[in-house]
């Protein structure tokens, strides 16, 4: 059975819409192709703390998923961090098996990102794309504090686009899903809305091939 799960770090209120477009997106590009997929949130990361790293769970499968009542992903097969800091001070990867593929959110190249990931050994590859300047985000990293008064994007209100990945989650999906195939390109990029973010991500991700892992 293919069996896949995507865990995605973000930030509590001001990026918490876009994790949930990328776990949403692509749950909803694996049931149009016929699979079984679950998205959901974690609640006990506290999404109503200002810059709290919360997590989004994506779920796929092509037989009927067994644990689709366990409410942590406990083997995340591919970890995306929606905000380039979120890279340094815990174990984000923990329970991720050999194979796994992690993606950043960052200007910075995999070579320098690579330092500060930890349990390297797990990854068979580190993926980074400029997320933040494909979507004109680039003053993103320096508001973070400012940005955490836009109440509009706490969990439960309203959220500040009903658009899907208008911003910095358009790249992620295209890299996710690019260095992944966990659905495809074909199915997934109609839903986008930053149609152009996510082409430029197609042609500007980085990715570093580590420990290959035999089939």
């Amino acid at each position: 059975m293919a069996y896949t799960e995507l865990t995605v770090w973000t930030r509590g209120i001001i990026m918490d819409k876009e994790g949930r477009d990328i776990a949403n997106s692509i749950s909803a590009s694996a049931r149009l192709e016929g699979k079984y997929a679950q998205a959901m949130e974690n609640y006990v990361d506290n999404p109503d703390r200002t810059n709290c790293p919360t997590r989004k769970y994506c779920r796929v499968s092509d037989e009927i998923i067994e644990n689709e009542l366990t409410y942590e992903n406990e083997q995340p097969n591919i970890v995306v961090l929606v905000e380039e800091t979120m890279v340094k001070g815990w174990d984000y990867m923990r329970g991720m098996p050999p194979g796994g593929t992690l993606v950043i959110n960052t200007h910075y190249t995999p070579d320098y990102m690579l330092r500060f990931v930890p349990g390297v050994e797990r990854l068979s590859q580190l993926v980074c794309v400029d997320a933040a300047k494909l979507a004109d985000h680039k003053w993103l990293y320096y508001r973070l504090g400012e940005l955490g008064l836009d109440r509009l994007s706490t969990e439960g209100a309203a959220e500040r686009s009903k658009m899907v990945a208008p911003d910095i989650a358009a790249p992620l999906i295209a890299a996710v899903v690019k260095s992944t195939n966990i659905v495809k390109m074909e199915t997934i990029k109609p839903m986008i809305t930053n149609q152009h973010a996510f082409e430029m991500a197609l042609k500007e991700m980085h990715v570093m091939q580590l420990n290959q892992v035999a089939v």
